[in-house]
Parts: structure tokens; sequence; C-alpha cells
């Protein structure tokens, strides 16, 4: 079978006047279907640059990265688009949820960009996201309502109600506490479990050891690239049942 991500010698530079800043040099990749990948470094490493092509945010300056088997680089702006909504789920550190707005309706909101019309349809999709992440009794709640460690959960939820083949996540636990953090990890290696490939930025060695490969990066280059048994996240008892 061939990888769902697949990257083959991509450099990624950008220019700020006569300067020129080498973010990634020649990185060659391949993550399968149901992996769940750790991505670390330092700062200025080149983590989050090789997070942005992957998420079809930015293009390299040169390679090929094939996602799904597509050669993504010609691609137009709507076309990275619309595999973005139909392949790609994001999460981020800081959870970017609407205030003001419900749970569900925060999680609808992707649905409404893919053009599902039927507000029925959107709100049960909406609903099997948050029941799936052990948020089905809280729907209606607004985001000032809900711990950090819920907010989060709403936001995987958002990035899963499409049902994409990949999420990424960008520093998803740094703006929770440990023991919350773990309980976001215990979602994703389910998440992993059944199917979906996660690729996950982060700097904090317990949330790599959750994953079952991890990379790690230095000044654009990948230093170490190794599988390994996860860590076992505590799953909490209101996920625990979660299908």
């Amino acid at each position: 079978m061939a990888p769902l991500i697949q990257l083959e010698k991509v450099t990624k530079i950008y220019r700020m006047g006569s300067e020129e800043l080498r973010a990634l040099n020649d990185i060659s990749l391949s993550i399968a279907q149901g992996e769940f990948v750790a991505i670390m470094g330092a700062s200025g490493s080149g983590k989050s640059t090789l997070m942005n092509l992957i998420g079809c945010l930015d293009r390299p300056t040169s390679g090929r990265y094939l996602l799904a088997g597509q050669d993504i680089s010609g691609l137009t702006r709507n076309e990275l688009a619309r595999i973005r909504s139909e392949t790609l789920g994001f999460v981020f550190q800081h959870f970017n949820l609407l205030a003001r707005t419900s749970a569900r309706e925060n999680v609808e909101l992707p649905l409404l960009y893919a053009g599902v019309d039927s507000s029925k349809e959107r709100a049960e999709r909406a609903m099997r996201a948050l029941a799936r992440v052990g948020l089905g009794d809280r729907a209606e709640h607004q985001p000032n309502q809900l711990s950090g460690g819920q907010q989060q959960r709403v936001a995987i939820a958002r990035a899963l109600v499409n049902d994409p083949k990949i999420i990424l996540a960008d520093e998803p636990t740094g703006a929770l506490d440990s023991r919350t953090s773990m309980e976001v990890m215990a979602i994703f290696q389910e998440l992993s479990h059944a199917g979906i490939t996660i690729v996950l930025v982060t700097h904090e060695p317990d949330i790599g050891r959750c994953a079952t490969r991890v990379l790690n990066m230095r000044d654009g280059d990948i230093l170490s690239d190794e599988k390994q048994t996860p860590t076992p996240a505590v799953v909490p008892p209101m996920l625990e049942r979660v299908a």
C-alpha cells in the first residue's frame, strides 16, 4: 500500500529581501495510514514548517509532496482548500473556538465550509463527533463554560466532523496541565487505533512518548526517525466507552 503522506527531497526556503532562510533541507519522509507520529525539536528546527507543508498550508520550494498518492504541488488554491476540508483535520494549541457559540455550533463550522446545507445533518454529525470525544452532554455549552481540556476536546471533535484521514495537531497540549494533557493524548491514541493518521508537533518528551513514531528535527533536518512502543495515556472514565 502506498504511503498516505510522502515527501520526496522537499526543501523550503523563505526569502526576506536579499536574505534566504532554509527552513527544510531535502526532507524525505513517508507516513502510513494509522501511524501516530510526533515531530519534536527546538524552536526554529523546522517542525512547524513541515507541519504546514503536510497540511497543504504552504508549498515546498523544491521537491514533491504526495498526499494519498496525489502530487499536490500543481494544485490551485481552491483544490488545496478542498483537500484540507475533505482529508485533513487541524487541532491547535489555543483551541480557536468561537466565543458565545455552543460546542455543537463550533463543531458544525467545517460542515458549513464544506457546503453541507442541511442543518439537521450538520447537527447530527456534530453530535456524533462530540460523543466520540466524551462531550455529548456538553453540546450546548459555550467555551467559557468549559474547562481547557473540554475546549480542546471540542476542537478535536471539530477536526473529526468531516471524517478526515489525517489529523494535524500543533502543540495541542501546550495550554493544558499534565493530567488533562494525558486525557487529550488518550483520545489521539484511540483515533490512531481506529485508523486515523495523527501527526503531532510537540516539544514535550512525555507527549512524544505517546506516539508510535518520533521524528527529531534540528536546523531543517530530520536527525532521527524512530518507531517506539507508545506509553499508554490514561483514559478518563467518561472516555472508556467511546467508540
